[in-house]
């Protein structure tokens, strides 16, 4: 063996070790690590999501047992929403909205949960707003009106308004499906002229699909 095939069968061998190590280490994740999901909403309504320490000094619900987001049937729980101030301080006002339009609180509050982490102040990329991430045009459908646009943001993000659009939009869209949680709630994340597109059937939205079976998963859980 020349220098130059036994340099090249060191590189070869090191690559192999060095691969080892990594399958070793990832196969090493303990089974609690990977089957315990975080998510939180940031101000900009970006959904983030992991199953390592999430970021310091964040608002995180903690979704038990799903394992990766994308499975077919993800098997879920919230944890620690007791210990969030931000839903201590949204739970009144979602279970007053939810009684206003007869609907479960447990619903309402897994809209809220999924949509904004109980985040009143959060904005998304599209320009939904608040806890329950309303559209200024559904806001305007439901009568909220002002001089400016600034001036309609700040009276759809009150937390209070916010909840009572939200959970109105959210019993409508019940009532439009026939009681159709899944169907309503994919409505709610895509619209309802997309349901009504493909059929009155969920869209082929990876997002509208994760997202019926994130609120489904929670609304389960606090019914327990």
């Amino acid at each position: 063996m020349n220098v130059w095939d036994r340099s090249l069968f060191v590189r070869r061998l090191m690559t192999l070790v060095v691969w080892a190590l990594l399958s070793a280490l990832s196969m090493g994740v303990s089974d609690a690590a990977a089957s315990a999901v975080w998510e939180f909403v940031d101000r900009n309504g970006v959904v983030h999501m992991g199953n390592v320490a999430p970021p310091a000094a964040r608002e995180v619900v903690w979704l038990e047992g799903v394992g990766s987001v994308v499975s077919d049937k993800p098997k879920g729980s919230v944890r620690h929403l007791s210990s969030s101030t931000k839903y201590e301080s949204a739970r009144p006002v979602l279970e007053e909205a939810a009684r206003a339009q007869a609907l479960e609180p447990a619903l309402v509050i897994a809209v809220a949960a999924a949509e904004s982490a109980f985040n009143s102040e959060a904005v998304s990329r599209k320009g939904a707003l608040g806890l329950m991430q309303v559209m200024p045009a559904t806001a305007q459908r439901y009568g909220v009106t002002a001089r400016s646009a600034q001036e309609a943001k700040q009276a759809v993000m009150e937390p209070k308004l916010n909840a009572h659009i939200g959970t109105r939009y959210l019993a409508d869209l019940l009532r439009m499906f026939d009681g159709d949680k899944e169907l309503a709630l994919a409505a709610y994340n895509a619209g309802e002229g997309a349901v009504l597109k493909h059929g009155r059937r969920i869209p082929p939205y990876p997002e509208t699909q994760q997202y019926v079976e994130r609120v489904l998963n929670i609304y389960r859980s606090l019914q327990r």
